[in-house]
């Protein structure tokens, strides 16, 4: 008997954690092996269960029961993981913004997470916010965030109404405006030099101001990410403390 509640309670717990690391950082980008993937998730599961032990009397009685666990256990772990995806979004926006105005919008990497196409600024904001996610242990405060959410709501609880109530507005309000805060040196320091190539087009109408202003824009943002590169790693520490705030919000503590 007592096997048999172990084993319903590795599959739970492994249910809310394997639903929140397939949408974090790195653990479930698609580049990172299957079987990585789900050793990572077992073994730290593993570690959970006996910090479950007053669960090992869960009375399920059907299957049907028991895939209703399942799930409530994956939509809790999904809304933590979905909180880091909506956060770290914040690098995609502002790589986009700043490709928009120093030219290089029409130009397109492979992410790393899922493959799709991204801007040249928004790949390099994002590996370089990885580096310092993986440096600065923050995936160490996320497992912790998930062994702290079994504390407000345990498995067999039913948190879906304060999940649904959470406001994921504030985090995307919050996304995009450290998004906008990221990028606005490039926006008005391109603006500002958008000015005085319509200034020296007025005083000098023979100019080609095209020809000009597209490689004078990309020596600007180069020139500018060399000057603000060495401020970035403690904003993107910031907005990752915010993300553990936002994520300690939603399970109540």
């Amino acid at each position: 008997m007592f096997f048999y509640d172990y084993i319903l309670v590795v599959i739970l717990v492994f249910s809310r954690i394997a639903a929140m690391f397939s949408v974090v950082p790195i653990f479930g980008a698609n580049n990172t092996p299957v079987m990585t993937k789900v050793g990572f998730v077992f073994f730290i599961s593993l570690i959970l269960v006996p910090l479950q032990y007053e669960n090992f009397g869960l009375e399920i009685d059907t299957f049907l029961q028991f895939g209703q666990y399942i799930l409530i256990e994956t939509i809790v772990g999904f809304a933590m993981g979905l909180v880091t995806l909506i956060v770290v979004n914040t690098f995609y926006l502002a790589g986009s913004l700043v490709d928009r105005n120093i030219g290089f919008a029409m130009v397109s990497v492979i992410s790393a997470q899922d493959e799709s196409q991204l801007p040249i600024s928004a790949n390099l904001y994002y590996i370089f916010a990885l580096m310092i996610f993986i440096v600065t242990n923050f995936h160490h405060k996320l497992i912790i965030a998930i062994v702290d959410s079994y504390k407000t709501f345990p498995i067999g609880s039913n948190p879906l109404l304060s999940l649904i109530v959470y406001d994921y507005v504030d985090v995307l309000s919050y996304s995009f405006v450290m998004g906008f805060k990221m990028a606005a040196p490039f926006i008005l320091t391109v603006l500002i030099a958008n000015i005085l190539l319509g200034l020296l087009s007025k005083a000098m109408p023979g100019m080609n101001v095209f020809l000009i202003g597209m490689p004078l824009k990309i020596l600007v943002g180069l020139f500018l990410f060399s000057v603000v590169i060495s401020s970035y790693p403690d904003f993107i520490i910031l907005i990752f403390e915010e993300m553990m705030k936002y994520i300690y919000r939603l399970i109540g503590m």
